[in-house]
């Protein structure tokens, strides 16, 4: 990699099981990270932070999207979040079980806040995107209520682009940082369902950022992957669904428990999981077309976005009709 320089790092995290377990300002924890830089261009660089998918850190893709990015002039910060906890090889249930989205929140919130300390990154001109699990964390990290959960300070990522993540879970307070979001998903993806993806495009709008939901014909999920012939991934999550309240509580839609420990979150996923499972398959016309709307995105300064025709959560109630009244806590949920 003449044309780009390499490093690992560590940076400052937490390991919050849900979100309310992290606390501001205490960083118990160290993520590994991998850290890709121009070798020729002269800083500060725009950054991404890259949230892995639950898959792993992969050479064919994460590692694939920090090399190219930093050939394009970026810094790309790709962050480990299961091997930093220790589910590096282990199988996926596992890993979706053990590694929440509050860990990989706190690593994409302390990445965010590690690059733009740095003297060679535009602290403006930080992005944030992520791959399947990890699209799931990049339209997280779109929200205002989860900036400010997990960031002391001003910052906040100038644009998000969210590769095939799971529609899980909705926000009742919608209001965003403003940043622009780009949404990719493919038209033969199974595992995620298009009527809720417009209530959370609808979401996000409402909460202020402009997003570009963009499902591609004839496309399967992970088309940026090394699986050139269909695969198929036995494990389907399209019908689990959450709502993340103002108060910070996880709750499922389906019961209106409150996810509070493992055993609730186990019951979750375990009552939600399906075997149908999904499909997928590499496209490199798709991945070409994405790279260059990758591209476009990170022109994008965070000090220049605000939410635009923002309306109050309360004033639109239909964002949050169709979710039952949260119920009590799981008799066991604090396991």
């Amino acid at each position: 990699m003449d044309d780009v320089k390499y490093a690992k790092v560590h940076i400052p995290t937490a390991n919050p099981f849900v979100l309310n377990d992290f606390k501001l300002g205490e960083t118990p924890a160290l993520l590994k990270a991998e850290l890709y830089l121009p070798a020729t261009a002269k800083p500060p660089f725009p950054a991404v932070v890259v949230n892995e998918g639950l898959g792993g850190v992969k050479h064919a893709r994460e590692r694939r999207y920090g090399r190219f990015l930093a050939q394009n002039g970026c810094a790309a910060l790709v962050v480990d979040s299961f091997g930093t906890r220790g589910y590096g090889k282990a199988p996926h249930p596992i890993r979706a079980i053990n590694v929440t989205e509050s860990m990989m929140l706190a690593d994409a919130f302390g990445s965010l806040t590690w690059l733009a300390a740095r003297e060679d990154v535009d602290s403006q001109r930080i992005s944030n995107i992520g791959f399947s699990y990890g699209g799931m964390i990049c339209i997280l990290t779109a929200y205002e209520q989860m900036r400010r959960h997990f960031v002391a300070g001003d910052e906040k990522f100038a644009s998000h682009v969210s590769y095939y993540g799971p529609t899980v879970p909705r926000l009742v307070d919608y209001t965003t940082t403003g940043a622009p979001i780009a949404i990719l998903n493919g038209k033969l993806d199974q595992n995620f369902s298009p009527e809720r993806l417009e209530l959370i495009v609808e979401d996000l709008q409402n909460g202020g950022s402009a997003v570009e939901n963009m499902v591609f014909d004839n496309v399967y999920h992970q088309w940026d992957s090394d699986d050139h012939e269909r695969r198929f991934d036995r494990f389907n999550i399209q019908n689990l669904k959450t709502r993340i309240d103002p108060d910070n509580q996880i709750i499922s839609e389906r019961s209106g428990n409150v996810i509070r420990g493992f055993t609730s979150r186990l019951a979750l996923i375990a009552r939600a999981v399906s075997l149908s499972g999904f499909h997928l398959k590499r496209d490199a016309e798709i991945m070409a077309k994405t790279d260059a709307l990758l591209l476009r995105y990170l022109k994008i300064r965070a000090d220049e976005t605000t939410p635009v025709g923002a309306t109050p959560s309360k004033d639109h109630p239909e964002a949050s009709e169709h979710l039952p009244p949260a119920g009590p806590t799981e008799a066991s949920a604090a396991v």
